[in-house]
């Protein structure tokens, strides 16, 4: 495998610099991410220059925030254009990190639209009635909003860990969120990178869950309970049959593997009835979500998350004050058909 890090060239600029490390076996991967996170950290990698990065602007710096997850962007504007090489920079930022956050945006929903599509296609989102009026690529995450029924709409103290959109054929490459309102305290966004939680495991246990196959619905039939009626009520009403996917996908564009799944949303696994497989998900949710491969977010105003869904979970906070807005603005790009 060949990794590649951007490092300083001279004082009047930034070039690329190809640092190769080769034939490496996939058990070596772990300690060739770390080495090269310990490199970027001793360098703080700095990416972009006039002429080199964001057309038109200044330099842009990348910061590891933890080994296995998340770095924090600053330095750039994507209200304004991006070049070429800048957009695979970012985008290789986040593959890398499996979360970053690009501080200091202001958009609208239109220019929000426009930033999250330098990396990718736009996905649809199903949740048809939190979307922007003539923006249907563009949902808000709102607690204030109501369901058909005059409840809250959004319920984070259900909320689980998930990857989005699992239900469909092809899920989404990376989910967009960008900060509109937020309360005084609490109500971040974690994300877990559920690659390091699987390396983590026994040979055996991979060996088992690589083997296992997920049905997933838009609603779990042993959520339903909790669930939003509005959800439940377009579950019935359209119909599908469920998405059958991998418990561990492979990462197309890194060849790693990742727990994968949105317990909210997985009807079975194999042979296991719903309450069975909700109660295996918990379990093993519980042995691999540890404080080392998880990233809370702690929401500013102007700032923009992305997830590599590919690589991550993630989930909600609920501690915060229910009568204090969260207000998120959220998109997807297009992923790729989990194997």
């Amino acid at each position: 495998m060949l990794y590649a890090i951007k490092t300083l060239a001279s004082a009047d600029g930034f070039r690329w610099r190809g640092v190769n490390i080769l034939n490496v076996g996939q058990g070596n991967l772990n300690l060739c991410h770390r080495v090269l996170w310990q490199m970027v950290r001793v360098m703080n990698v700095q990416l972009g220059a006039p002429g080199q990065g964001a057309v038109g602007q200044p330099s842009f710096k990348i910061t590891p925030i933890k080994e296995h997850i998340g770095a924090e962007i600053t330095g750039v504007d994507l209200t304004l254009p991006v070049d070429a090489a800048t957009r695979r920079a970012l985008y290789d930022a986040v593959v890398d990190h499996v979360a970053v956050v690009i501080r200091d945006q202001v958009f609208e929903p239109q220019t929000f639209a426009a930033a999250a599509e330098l990396f990718g296609t736009l996905m649809a989102d199903q949740i048809k009635t939190n979307l922007v009026d003539g923006l249907p690529m563009v949902s808000i995450l709102d607690n204030f909003h109501k369901d058909s029924k005059g409840a809250q709409a959004i319920v984070h103290k259900n909320g689980t860990w998930h990857t989005d959109h699992t239900n469909k054929e092809i899920p989404p490459c990376f989910t967009f969120l960008h900060a509109v309102e937020i309360p005084e305290q609490g109500g971040g966004t974690s994300a877990v990178n559920m690659n390091a939680a699987y390396e983590a495991l026994p040979r055996e246990t991979r060996a088992k869950l690589d083997k296992m196959k997920t049905a997933n619905v838009r609603v779990s039939s042993a959520r339903l309970a909790i669930a939003n009626p509005d959800s439940v009520a377009e579950q019935d009403q359209l119909g599908e049959p469920p998405m059958i996917h991998p418990l561990v996908r492979t990462h197309p564009e890194r060849g790693t593997k990742a727990i994968w799944f949105h317990k909210g949303k997985t009807e079975t696994i194999d042979d296991m009835d719903p309450h069975e497989t909700q109660e295996f998900l918990a379990e093993l949710l519980e042995d691999i979500i540890k404080p080392e491969f998880t990233y809370t977010h702690n929401w500013r105003r102007g700032d923009l998350l992305i997830i590599d869904n590919r690589s991550a979970l993630h989930k909600a906070g609920s501690d915060y004050d229910p009568s204090q807005q969260r207000k998120l603005y959220r998109t997807m790009t297009l992923g790729e058909r989990p194997y």
